[in-house]
């Protein structure tokens, strides 16, 4: 096998960006001709990923490759609307009608959208909006927000092999307020020729038929710094990797009392990671959320307050700049080299997910912010960005927390208060909950 280089990667990404937007004028044939793009990028993306640093998840056996939805339209009058999705492969997927708002959504084994703007033309009587995204590393969803009642009168996935493709056709039909709601009760289970009802309470997980337990929502908590990387150090002697191992211990007793709720630790005692085996623990383990605290020093000893990061590579504040420098160099304690990102994850897989990661990450520290400044001292403009290496991964809600600043003694102090660290858990499990009745619905 032979590498792509670089620049050959970024043309065929916007070549198959350029298809999808062609599509939308030219009708049929420019969507064959984007499915023929989209099976070369998967090519591509297969032959490279045999040769990346984490093969083992690259891979996997074809059934584990997330399709590509190339092309999407929904068609419609006052009474009827059909939605048409085409994908490169089959696809398992699950319908079904929410309410508050109203909505149909429906899930899909894992799937990469090349749709562009072409999916916003809508009637404008049944559906008024559509999103898509990926909502894990095993499951992708598409949204079609409603005007008024319906219900789902046919759904049917099928080859069509003289275009190259497998076509998803859900059928909506105008329903009364009643009807509605008793569909709202019991969801359609559809996965082919099955229309089995599925209690509303089981629809989280992909494949999972009536009686059965969904996946727990899996947060992954990462302890900053660990054996010879101490991390900062505060004026009275506190040590970071200490402090961080301790709170992450607590946070995990709290949120395990929620029986939906699985949690890991990267480190559960005091020893080095490097930043690369962080990401991947998360990764590996098929992470719902990531959440990596720290509790770091400034030569500002002024400054103080909890800090909420989310991943920008160019960073809110030079504050940030600064902190995500020092942390990006963690790995340097322990002699080991600065970690790089593989083109390959750079080019296609942030390219085609990261930015419905980055909506959820940003979601779920919005609502951090929000759940611990009632009772947590937090920095100015607590929500932040910075290039953070550990908030990398392409599929994963990521966020850093920084508890206090060890420069700071009130800080210092308050991280070694049992009743400060109850107080901030809880309001950390709060935000954790809403987060996960958020990818619930």
């Amino acid at each position: 096998m032979f590498p792509l280089r670089s620049d050959m990667r970024i043309q065929l990404v916007s070549i198959l960006g350029f298809g999808a937007k062609a599509g939308s004028e030219s009708g049929i044939w420019c969507d064959v001709a984007r499915a023929m793009l989209a099976l070369l990028v998967c090519a591509v993306f297969s032959l490279e990923a045999r040769q990346a640093a984490y093969g083992s998840e690259q891979t996997g056996s074809a059934d584990r490759k997330p399709a590509i939805a190339f092309a999407a339209r929904v068609i419609g009058d006052d009474n009827r609307a059909r939605l048409i999705v085409d994908f490169d492969r089959e696809v398992s997927y699950d319908s079904y009608v929410l309410d508050s708002p109203r909505r149909i959504v429906i899930d899909l084994s894992p799937t990469l959208f090349s749709l562009e703007g072409e999916a916003q033309r809508l009637p404008r009587a049944l559906v008024k909006a559509m999103r898509y995204g990926a909502i894990g590393i095993e499951q992708s969803r598409i949204v079609l927000e409603l005007a008024k009642p319906v219900k789902i009168e046919d759904h049917v996935l099928r080859e069509v092999a003289s275009q190259s493709r497998h076509r998803l056709m859900v059928d909506l039909i105008s329903s009364t307020e009643a009807d509605f709601a008793a569909a709202v009760r019991k969801p359609t289970k559809a996965d082919g020729n099955n229309d089995s009802a599925v209690d509303p309470s089981q629809t989280a997980a992909i494949g999972v038929g009536k009686g059965a337990k969904a996946a727990p929502f899996r947060v992954v908590l990462d302890p900053g710094h660990g054996g010879v990387d101490g991390g900062a150090r505060g004026q009275g002697g506190t040590i970071e990797k200490y402090i961080t191992l301790e709170f992450a211990q607590e946070l995990k007793q709290a949120l395990e009392k929620d029986d939906r709720i699985e949690v890991l630790l990267t480190r559960n005692n005091d020893r080095f990671l490097a930043l690369r085996e962080r990401v991947e623990f998360a990764r590996s383990n098929k992470a719902d959320l990531f959440l990596s605290i720290h509790a770091d020093s400034l030569r500002q000893r002024y400054i103080r307050g909890a800090t909420v990061y989310t991943l920008s590579e160019e960073g809110s504040d030079e504050i940030s700049k600064a902190l995500a420098r020092k942390q990006n160099r963690a790995d340097l304690a322990a002699g080991l080299s600065l970690p790089t990102v593989k083109p390959v994850v750079t080019d296609i897989l942030i390219d085609m997910t990261r930015r419905e990661t980055e909506n959820f990450s940003r979601r779920f520290a919005q609502l951090m912010v929000s759940s611990m400044r009632e009772k947590v001292k937090m920095i100015r403009n607590p929500h932040r960005s910075a290039d953070f290496y550990v908030l990398k991964a392409p599929e994963v809600p990521s966020v850093l927390l920084e508890l206090g600043y060890l420069s700071n003694r009130e800080d210092e102090a308050l991280m070694a208060s049992a009743d400060w660290q109850r107080k901030t858990v809880e309001q950390i499990s709060t935000a954790i909950s809403d987060y996960l009745e958020i990818r619930l619905r």
